[in-house]
C-alpha cells in the first residue's frame, strides 16, 4: 500500500496540486486511494506532463523512503492515457470521481475525503452553515509563516489565494478546474448528481447493488489497518512493517485475522502475495 495514513494521502494531495501549477496543467479530477491515484488533466505540451509525472514520483518515492525506510521503486508506477472527446472524457470523469465507490471504500462518492468530486458543486450541494464551517477550518497560502510555507510546498511557488485546510490539505477547489468540469453537465448540479450516485459498474461490467457495497466496505480501512500493524512494527523496535522478520510477520497476520481483517486488505497492507505467507 503506497498511502497508510492520513498524512500520506495529504502529501500526494499537496505534490499534485504544485505539481499542476508549476506546469501550468489544467486538473479536472483526482482521487488518490491506498494503493494507486487516478487523474485527469488537459495539457497543450505533452512534455508538461511528462515532466509532472516525474516531479510527482520523486516527491513521493523521496517522502517515503524517509518515513517508512523502504524505497518503494517499481512499486510506485505512474502512467498515463491520452484521451479526447467529450464522451470519452466524461467516462473517465465518472470513472476517477467514482474510484472509492468502485474499490468498496464507501457507498456514496462524495464521501471520500481524498477526491475532487465533493467540491465540484460545493457551492450548491452544502448548506451555508457547513460552507461557513469550512471556510473556518481553512486558511489562505499567503496567510501561512514562511516556515509552514516551506513546509506545505517546499521551494515550489503557488498562488496566495489557495486555500489550505487545518490538516494541511490544500484544498481541491483551489487546483483543480471546477468551472471547466461542470460545464461538462451543463452547470446542472441535478444531472451531476444523477451521473455521480447511478448504480456503479465494476471491472467486469457487473452492477453493484448498494447491500453488496454495505457489506464489502464494513469493518476496518485501509488506515485503520496499517495503523494497527505499524503499532505492532513500532513495538517490535522496527522503524516499518517492511522490517519485520518471518516470525513478526506471521504474529500481525494471526492478529489481524483474530479481528476479521479480510485477506486482502493483510495482503494490501503488508505488501503480501499472498496474505498469511
Amino acid at each position: 500500500m503506497l498511502f497508510r495514513e492520513n498524512s500520506d494521502y495529504i502529501f500526494f494531495n499537496n505534490r499534485f496540486a504544485v505539481s499542476i501549477y508549476t506546469y501550468q496543467l489544467q486538473a479536472l479530477a483526482e482521487t488518490t486511494m491506498s494503493t494507486h491515484f487516478h487523474s485527469i488533466v488537459e495539457a497543450v505540451d505533452e512534455k508538461a506532463v511528462d515532466d509532472l509525472i516525474l516531479k510527482l514520483h520523486k516527491a513521493y518515492a523521496l517522502y517515503y523512503s524517509a518515513k517508512y525506510g523502504y524505497s518503494i521503486g517499481d512499486s510506485f508506477k505512474i502512467s498515463k492515457l491520452e484521451i479526447s472527446g467529450m464522451e470519452s472524457i466524461m467516462n473517465e470523469l465518472r470513472y476517477v470521481m467514482k474510484n472509492q465507490v468502485h474499490h468498496y471504500v464507501t457507498t456514496y462518492p462524495l464521501a471520500y475525503p481524498y477526491s475532487s468530486v465533493s467540491y465540484l458543486f460545493i457551492d450548491s450541494l452544502m448548506p451555508p452553515v457547513f460552507i461557513d464551517a469550512l471556510n473556518a477550518r481553512t486558511t489562505k497560502i499567503c496567510e501561512l509563516s514562511l516556515r509552514q510555507k516551506k513546509r506545505l510546498v517546499g521551494l515550489d511557488e503557488v498562488p496566495d489565494n489557495w486555500l489550505v485546510l487545518d490538516n494541511k490539505m490544500i484544498l481541491p477547489s483551489s487546483y483543480i478546474n471546477t468551472v471547466r468540469v461542470r460545464n461538462f453537465w451543463k452547470n446542472n448540479v441535478k444531472s451531476f448528481m444523477f451521473d455521480i450516485n447511478k448504480n456503479q459498474v465494476d471491472a467486469r461490467k457487473e452492477i453493484i447493488q448498494a447491500d453488496n457495497l454495505d457489506i464489502r466496505i464494513a469493518g476496518y480501512s485501509d488506515i485503520d489497518v496499517c495503523r494497527i500493524i505499524d503499532d505492532f512494527s513500532a513495538q517490535a523496535g522496527r522503524k516499518s512493517f517492511h522490517f519485520l522478520n518471518n516470525h513478526e510477520r506471521n504474529s500481525i497476520v494471526r492478529i489481524l485475522k483474530q479481528k476479521a481483517v479480510n485477506d486482502e486488505q493483510i495482503r494490501r497492507c503488508l505488501w503480501l502475495e499472498t496474505a498469511g505467507k
